[in-house]
């Protein structure tokens, strides 16, 4: 049975070592740069080099971390980096930034890709587009379930990776703007602040409402190796060695149970103990086995639970000691949490009555000091326990067997030749001489021989040589077997070593000069209608649309009265759709009504575009490709999704197509890709204006200007779990300084958590045009029509005064944001 590659997560120098000491078939790691866990203690790029050598010299494989997304001020600086990953041998680097996939792609061939979750990769398709890049391996999006993931590997050949132990995200990696937004904190670029451990409330239901359990696919090993998974990923490089330690080596444990006996297989107690005691909040299957509903979260503890330890049953003001009844071991150095409390202790006393201990036994009611009152019959959960944390700090290394033949003949140099079954080298020393007095023995020559133990290696067979009667000093058998095994460490680590150039960074030039336009995406006929009325250029349309909200906030501009639109609406051109009375029905879009709103907008000389949804697994059930109904008549596609770019460029590749916002472009090495295949690109909402200045040369390109849009997209229902049965209505997630965030669920029961704010940039239209964008797109999927046309108008206005230099008195009114136009994310 093929075996999987047991992939560990390393911080740090100790986590290095604990991760192959105890099992690990590869480790990931990032270095000080363009690493999405820059929180974490990184490698300096010496250490980078250590590290790579360090694995290689023990079997195993080493992958460095470059899943960010860069800035164009950033990629000389990241081709430097890629060179040097290169030249040290790194097995692959991990990647979520389109341009730098390019950039190796086309320059760096020789340096293994490995595509990063952040690339949310959930489609065949998806992976096809990578693979036709050059990528070597995919990390597939965490909201994939065996059965689709069975599908993919059906379908390519590329290796699949998947998490299968640790914390996992709410959102979609890589669909996530929430912390950037909210605090200038990208979870795209390494900094993610994990805004969905906080507190939040809804209505009257309050807790950590985005707060995922963690996932533990330990007691499903075989179901893992059915799918087809190449690699099998343990998240945690922010946690303790000790963490790496013991999940790697229950994972060992469990794979290798496994392939030796399948049907024997077992997770047992201890080793379940083990993974609950070293980091949960509780545990789930996540998506493997479908969609687990309100079984993924744990709203009630966003931090580590550990195990059950006991419950309170008194708290003595006076004394500050709280009683404790375990119902387990308790020693001094283990350390507590009380209740969902976010801090915890490390115990120092324990008192069994008046007398103090180390240590006690499960069934004992202790007391321990505790400045904090808490309440009686409270749980107590053990976090730390320092007897198990002891005893992962040492491991068996699995050992290199190695043979070596020794050959002393008196007048010729003392040789030594090891070989590992892949290298061989000889070491050369002084020549043997006549023994005056006492000769050295054979057990004595082999006894130093094979004292190995501080390495890598264990001498399984010793061949000699010798002539009689020699003399070699003990200190000489030490020098040539230090020096061969030195040597051989080096062999090990060299044959990895690259001699890399340094990659080009270099830009195709598209600038032209064109009129500015205004795109309007909605997700309604009658939004059309008024976008295409109020002097919208191009609308979006498509199916992505959300059924649970009746009305949006007003809007952040002046009302204005619905005068002066170009068109005259036909009223019977777009009949009501039916459905469920109880639900916003202008949220539906009823496929039969695409043709007449295309006949529409092409009558009124505006364009339209099918909006492609961003999270779509299976390509087949979506009718916008079947020919006879809107690719042959619509003007083209606004795409989000890797997977569907790759379809349309392969089945339909004379469609223009507009790149979202959902893939992330950041750089103009990313632009120049997806350019040359498209008509314009949306640009990430996390650029500044002045970034987005320089990367207008490489062509045309659309900025949001105006109107909520998505911070997070879930795979979970957050509303049907709470609130069973509830998807109308107003829905607001509140954070703790009470910022309200609008909180949708599509037709998929995918969950959208919305910006608190309105994104309105009405003043500062001029300064985008002058900025040499290309098209400016109003956000209108939460607007009911009239919004639509009164928003739509103010812009239209705006763009034309600054087109023709006239001064211009529109402004944003109210709350509203600016995004990040003029305040950048780390």
């Amino acid at each position: 049975m093929r075996k999987p590659e047991l992939l560990a997560p390393v911080g740090g120098k100790e986590a290095l070592i604990a991760a192959i000491e105890n099992g690990a078939d590869a480790v990931y790691f990032g270095g000080t740069l363009f690493s999405a866990r820059q929180y974490a203690s990184h490698f300096t790029n010496e250490e980078i080099e250590s590290a790579i050598d360090y694995s290689h010299i023990r079997g195993v494989k080493a992958y460095v971390t470059m899943n960010t997304l860069v800035k164009d001020s950033e990629l000389e600086t990241a081709g430097q980096y890629l060179q040097f990953l290169c030249n040290a041998g790194a097995d692959a680097v991990i990647v979520q930034d389109i341009g730098i996939l390019r950039l190796l792609r086309e320059q760096l061939q020789i340096l293994p890709i490995h595509a990063s979750t952040q690339m949310t990769i959930h489609n065949p398709e998806g992976v096809t587009f990578l693979e036709d890049l050059g990528v070597k391996r995919v990390v597939l999006a965490r909201e994939m379930s065996l059965g689709e993931i069975r599908n993919i590997k059906s379908q390519t050949s590329m290796e699949i990776e998947t998490f299968i132990h640790g914390a996992i995200c709410f959102s979609y990696s890589g669909q996530c703007l929430l912390s950037s937004m909210i605090g200038g904190r990208s979870g795209n670029r390494g900094y993610c602040a994990q805004p969905c451990r906080k507190k939040y409330r809804i209505g009257e239901m309050e807790g950590y409402l985005l707060s995922p359990r963690d996932l533990n696919m330990s007691g499903h090993i075989g179901a893992l190796l059915d799918a087809g998974i190449d690699s099998f990923k343990i998240e945690g490089r922010m946690k303790r060695p000790e963490y790496v330690a013991g999940v790697v080596r229950v994972y060992r444990k469990l794979i290798d149970r496994y392939l030796d006996a399948p049907v024997d297989f077992r997770v047992t107690k201890a080793e379940m103990h083990t993974l609950l005691q070293l980091f949960n909040r509780e545990f789930t299957t996540g998506y493997f086995f479908g969609n687990p509903g309100s079984q993924l979260m744990s709203p009630k503890y966003p931090h580590n639970r550990g195990t059950l330890l006991g419950k309170t049953t008194d708290y003595d003001t006076k004394t500050k000691l709280v009683s404790i009844d375990l119902k387990s071991p308790l020693r001094v150095g283990d350390g507590i949490g009380i209740g969902n409390r976010e801090t915890g202790i490390t115990i120092r006393n324990i008192y069994i009555g008046n007398k103090m201990v180390k240590e006690a036994a499960s069934g004992s009611l202790i007391r321990i000091p505790l400045d904090i009152e808490v309440l009686e019959d409270e749980f107590v959960f053990k976090t730390f326990d320092s007897k198990l944390m002891a005893s992962l700090e040492n491991a068996q290394m699995n050992k290199i067997p190695i043979t070596m033949s020794f050959k002393a003949r008196i007048g010729e140099p003392l040789g030594l030749l090891i070989d590992d079954g892949e290298n061989r080298i000889t070491i050369s020393r002084d020549k043997v001489i006549s023994a005056k007095t006492k000769p050295v023995s054979k057990s004595l020559i082999a006894q130093h021989l094979i004292k190995l133990g501080g390495t890598i290696f264990q001498a399984k067979e010793v061949d000699f040589e010798l002539d009689k009667n020699i003399f070699i000093p003990v200190s000489e058998l030490n020098t040539i077997r230090r020096q061969g095994i030195e040597e051989l460490e080096k062999i090990r680590a060299r044959k990895w070593m690259r001699q890399c150039s340094e990659p080009k960074i270099s830009f195709m030039s598209r600038k032209s000069k064109i009129m500015p336009i205004l795109s309007v995406n909605i997700s309604s006929i009658g939004s059309l209608k008024a976008a295409v009325d109020n002097g919208a250029d191009v609308v979006y349309l498509g199916e992505e649309v959300f059924e649970n909200l009746r009305s949006r906030t007003k809007p952040q501009i002046p009302s204005l009265a619905s005068q002066g639109h170009r068109h005259v609406f036909p009223a019977c051109e777009f009949p009501p759709p039916k459905g469920n009375q109880d639900v916003d029905e202008r949220r539906f879009v009823d496929k039969k009504n695409y043709r007449t709103a295309i006949e529409y907008t092409h009558n009124n000389g505006v364009k339209i575009f099918i909006r492609a949804p961003r999270i779509v697994k299976d390509l087949k059930e979506l009718e916008i490709f079947d020919p006879e109904q809107i690719v042959n008549d619509a003007d083209g596609f606004l795409v989000g999704n890797t997977g569907i770019f790759h379809h349309l460029r392969t089945n339909f590749a004379n469609k223009p197509i507009v790149i979202d916002y959902p893939l992330n472009v950041f750089n103009r090495l990313t632009m120049d890709h997806f350019l040359d295949s498209s008509v314009r690109v949306t640009l990430s909402p996390e650029l500044t204006l002045k970034e987005i200045r320089n990367l207008v040369f490489s062509g045309p390109s659309e900025c949001i200007v105006h109107g909520f849009f998505p911070l997070m997209v879930s795979e979970h229902d957050l509303i049907g779990g709470l609130f069973p049965g509830r998807k109308s209505g107003d829905i607001f997630l509140k954070d703790e300084k009470g910022f309200k965030f609008p909180v949708m669920t599509d037709l998929h029961n995918r969950t959208y958590v919305m910006n608190s704010r309105e994104l309105c940039m009405l003043e500062s239209v001029p300064e985008i045009i002058k900025a040499g964008v290309s098209c400016l797109r109003i956000e209108a999927g939460t607007y009911d029509a009239k919004m639509t046309g009164e928003i739509t108008k103010e812009y239209r206005g705006a763009i034309d005064d600054a087109v023709c230099k006239r001064e211009s008195s529109k402004r944003c009114a109210g709350e509203h944001t600016k995004g990040h136009y003029f305040r950048g994310v780390l």
